[in-house]
């Protein structure tokens, strides 16, 4: 039968024969690298636990010296409906002067409630004006910035305040909350809650100055419209004097004519044009037809004394569009949208800003950044590599320096 075993002995033994090597020492040593290897691990065990140790060590010091940082979040809520409920007035007049704010209507109007205050809040935080004037009193962040120059300054205080923001709601936060990182989980918050209470403040400011605004902008426009009004009565007026100045021009002329033709007193006979009227006799004389002198002269001169006589108040009275144009003036003039904007404006100024929104930094949820046990736990490993990759090199030269010496 045919022996495997047999026939690899002996082809071992040809390739040795023609070599000179042994090739049966060559797989045993093979065979026993994995073990010299783990032997010269063990020898070198304490070098290993050494670099280990000293690994260790100096991950613990970065662990410690290394500045840590806090990730801190906390809700914050529009406040509830009824702290807006004084400024109901306020919209409803919004509403009627035609400046209240309407997303499809009018972009440009104006509203107070707890949407429009808290997004108000929100674009002033984020201009971060008052963040900046906050962080630039602090201690730790002068020593950052006290080498730098004033643009760098001015850089890094923006890097600091990006830090804090007020986030919108996702996927999987409903809220919008207040957040931010720094140093100093205590010194954040309240650096946080300070900048707050100044965007606050300034919103408030600014609210109120833009209802200021509104109200001026009333009474420049009442004002020109009063002005424009007053204008149409001077020239509703005037053109009832130039009226009258015809009418007794004309009156002149037919007084004339009826001294002239010695009419005193009335000729026309009105009971006669009534009673061929009754008669059903077509009579072609239209009333203003009929010569006026024959009112008489009397009644001309009477008119005419009458009509000179008037006052200035009288002849606007007669004016055509007179009444029409003395109604819209006093609609303006009684017009109080100014001043209840004016009343508005100092109930917002006396309100508290601070019961605006609804948050908590005492009941924020802070969350360390520095991961000591992960430093420590990567040093060690990179040191026990260290001490390994060390003694297989070191072994590695030892060896090759006793084939030198020998050979």
């Amino acid at each position: 039968m045919f022996n495997s075993d047999v026939l690899y002995g002996n082809i071992l033994k040809n390739i040795t024969l023609k070599s000179g090597v042994n090739c049966m020492d060559k797989v045993q040593d093979d065979e026993i690298d994995l073990l010299t290897l783990l032997e010269t691990i063990w020898n070198g065990k304490w070098k290993i636990i050494a670099t280990t140790f000293v690994a260790a060590v100096i991950g613990v010091v970065f662990g410690v010296v290394k500045p840590n940082s806090f990730e801190v979040s906390t809700p914050i809520q529009i406040a509830k409906p009824s702290v807006f409920l004084p400024y109901t007035t306020l919209n409803s007049l919004l509403k009627q002067q035609g400046l209240y704010f309407d997303k499809e209507l009018n972009e440009s109007g104006y509203k107070f409630d707890t949407e429009s205050v808290f997004n108000a809040v929100v674009v002033e935080f984020n201009e971060y004006e008052e963040m900046l004037d906050v962080l630039s009193e602090d201690e730790f962040v002068k020593q950052n910035i006290k080498d730098l120059d004033d643009s760098d300054k001015q850089k890094k205080l923006i890097d600091f305040a990006k830090q804090f923001k007020i986030v919108p709601p996702s996927n999987k936060e409903k809220k919008w909350h207040l957040k931010f990182k720094w140093h100093n989980d205590y010194e954040g918050r309240a650096l946080f809650k300070l900048a707050l209470e100044k965007t606050l403040l300034n919103t408030q400011k600014t609210l109120k100055n833009n209802i200021d605004e509104l109200a001026k902008a009333i009474e420049r426009k009442n004002s020109y419209q009063l002005e424009k009004l007053q204008n149409d009565l001077n020239a509703i007026k005037q053109n009832e004097k130039e009226k009258l100045k015809k009418r007794i021009i004309f009156l002149n002329e037919q007084y004339a004519i009826a001294m002239e033709l010695g009419i005193e007193t009335n000729k026309l006979n009105a009971n006669a044009l009534s009673q061929n009227s009754q008669n059903q006799i077509s009579l072609s004389i239209n009333p203003n037809d009929v010569p006026y002198y024959l009112r008489g002269s009397k009644a001309i001169k009477k008119e005419i004394v009458l009509i000179e006589n008037r006052s200035e108040e009288d002849i606007l009275l007669m004016a055509d569009g007179k009444v029409a144009v003395h109604k819209e003036i006093a609609l303006l003039q009684n017009d109080k949208s100014s001043s209840q904007l004016k009343n508005a404006a100092k109930l917002i100024e006396r309100d508290n800003p601070k019961d605006w929104l609804v948050f908590d930094m005492q009941l924020a949820e802070a969350k360390s950044k520095k991961k000591s046990t992960l430093y420590i736990a990567l040093s060690i490993v990179l040191g026990g590599m260290v001490g390994v990759i060390y003694v297989l090199i070191s072994n590695a030269y030892k060896i090759r320096q006793n084939i030198e010496s020998k050979s």
